[in-house]
């Protein structure tokens, strides 16, 4: 019984995954649980599945436009065979989904919407392909080609296909799409989390193999170079198949293009395996100096030394230590009177030795968060919500004073 060939073996492990992908295509959307997880694992190995929103799954791109065209459903489409064709696609069913919500016609809003989901993860996916059979091309120098000028041929359309990628992807950056589908969350996220997000790491993706194809583009120049005087040369030996080059140490004046090349360098050294050499080495050998003697201080027997005491190591406080420390000092002995951080700052500048005042509010702060009830000073922070971000405060200034003065008087 013959081996079976991989893609018997690929087909026979899809069609355990049957329920699966059927309700991925019909759902339009797969979430993983206990039951699916080996599928969903094996679709992802293959590739046929990709992310979504919401920890879910996708049927990609071009295994859902086979579905499509093997079941002959009322849902397969003309997509064309360039990215452009997939956001140009996109733009008509947002747009159609923008008249069907005018109108009211509830039931083409629900399958444009479930069209729109399937057309970002298109254009996501195709971006996703190109990007990785753009950098395997590069990667290998186009190793699938063996001539320098196939090679070229192949970097210039590849040239062309990235920087078109390039300007698309910039200007699908200005086409409003997100504003668009604005109104509507559940299409809004999954633009923004399958494409809108991942565009500026494909643009600079694609950027980064564009600078490496000019580079390709220019080697290759070099190479061409470089070949073509190989070649002229075995052209001249084809055709001089007697000729041998002249010995030009016995010329007085060379040409002036012997003088332009550059002179090896070669260094010799003498091999330790040959006996003729032994005697090099040992005069090489007596010529090394002797090294100095090792002195070791020993203690006579009989008496005691003392250990050095070992150094006491003083930790000088930092200038704003001392100002926090001079600053609550003040601030109890004060009274009932109420002492600014702001314009204690602003009046001992010698002593915060040019500490900024927000770094200078932020460490009194710290100074009423770490000590603990037995002191003899308080402080009341003046504050007020940030306006954009909850939860966070915009500190105006720090006022302190002694434990026993009362209340800061309300504004």
């Amino acid at each position: 019984m013959s081996n079976p060939s991989p893609v018997t073996v690929l087909l026979a492990k899809l069609s355990k995954c049957s329920p699966t992908i059927s309700a991925a295509y019909f759902d339009t959307r797969l979430h993983k649980t206990e039951e699916n997880t080996r599928d969903v694992e094996m679709l992802r190995h293959f590739r046929l599945l990709s992310p979504d929103i919401r920890d879910a799954y996708r049927l990609r791109g071009s295994f859902r436009q086979f579905l499509n065209t093997a079941l002959s459903t009322d849902r397969l489409y003309a997509i064309g065979a360039n990215i452009g064709g997939y956001f140009e696609r996109l733009s008509k069913l947002i747009d159609e989904h923008a008249y069907a919500f005018h109108d009211g016609r509830d039931a083409d809003c629900e399958r444009y919407e479930a069209e729109i989901r399937e057309a970002i993860s298109d254009v996501a996916d195709a971006l996703d392909d190109d990007l990785t059979l753009l950098q395997v091309q590069v990667s290998t120098k186009f190793a699938a080609v063996p001539t320098i000028a196939e090679k070229r041929r192949q970097n210039l359309h590849y040239q062309d296909r990235t920087q078109k990628l390039v300007d698309l992807l910039e200007n699908f950056h200005f086409a409003g799409f997100g504003d668009q589908l604005a109104g509507n969350e559940e299409l809004a996220l999954s633009f923004r989390a399958l494409l809108e997000d991942r565009l500026p790491a494909f643009r600079e993706s694609l950027k980064t193999i564009l600078q490496q194809l000019n580079q390709y583009l220019f080697e290759f120049r070099k190479i061409e170079e470089r070949a073509k005087c190989l070649r002229s040369f075995s052209l001249h030996l084809t055709r001089h198949p007697d000729w041998s080059p002249l010995d030009w140490d016995e010329v007085a004046s060379p040409p002036e293009w012997v003088r332009m090349a550059k002179p090896l360098q070669i260094a010799a050294h003498p091999d330790t395996r040959q006996p003729e050499n032994e005697s090099l080495f040992r005069e090489l050998a007596l010529s090394i100096p002797n090294s100095p003697g090792i002195r070791i201080d020993r203690r006579p027997p009989g008496t005691h030394q003392d250990d050095p005491a070992e150094p006491q190591v003083v930790i000088a406080k930092s200038p704003i230590r001392r100002a926090v420390r001079a600053f609550v000092k003040a601030a109890a002995s004060d009274g009932e009177t109420w002492l600014s951080a702001r314009a204690w700052w602003l009046q001992h500048p010698v002593l915060l030795d040019g500490v900024r005042e927000d770094i200078w509010l932020l460490r009194v702060l710290s100074e009423g968060d770490k000590q603990g009830k037995d002191r003899d000073w308080k402080f009341h922070v003046l504050s007020a919500p940030h306006p954009e971000f909850s939860g966070n405060l915009i500190i105006h200034d720090i006022m302190a004073s002694a434990r026993s003065a009362g209340e800061y008087p309300s504004a």
